[in-house]
């Protein structure tokens, strides 16, 4: 099955670019706005500085992926970094079980990997860009200062 970079990101009409990162903020070096959405519901975000930084939602880390603008979209072309931060192997799998997302939506997991959910395609569903983006920075804010393999509960979601 072919791959297009359409397949691999998300369109940003009707997403909020201003406030889909607020629950991000105390994660960030620099205040970031949205430049491109994944298909897997991660964000390339560019700051003040005109750096671009790759927003890993699921995992929880935000790191500088280009010095700027035009040094990112020079890495888009390039297949390694094209795998290595959109997943087009998940996107294909989803997509070939008939998994397929609406104008907003997004793959996320249903029970985040971070509170116990399984990394497979039974736990997964389209979501709506600024829910999943939302839910994936509450818990981590929440969770941030606690040691790999506490297990976590009290979570609460705004």
């Amino acid at each position: 099955m072919p791959i297009t970079m359409n397949d691999l990101t998300i369109s940003t009409n009707g997403v909020d670019l201003e406030a889909i990162l607020s629950d991000w903020t105390w994660a960030m070096s620099e205040p970031l706005r949205p430049v491109l959405l994944t298909a897997m519901g991660d964000v390339f975000a560019q700051g003040e500085s005109q750096a671009v930084y790759f927003i890993d939602i699921v995992e929880g880390k935000i790191h500088r992926v280009a010095e700027d603008g035009e040094s990112f979209r020079l890495y888009l072309r390039q297949n390694q970094f094209v795998s290595d931060h959109m997943y087009p192997d998940r996107v294909v799998e989803f997509r070939s079980e008939g998994m397929t997302l609406r104008p907003g939506e997004v793959y996320s997991h249903k029970q985040l990997l971070v509170i116990g959910g399984d990394d497979d395609i039974g736990n997964i569903e389209a979501t709506d860009v600024s829910v999943h983006i939302s839910i994936h920075g509450q818990v981590r804010r929440q969770i941030k200062d606690l040691p790999d393999g506490v297990p976590v509960s009290g979570i609460k979601i705004e």
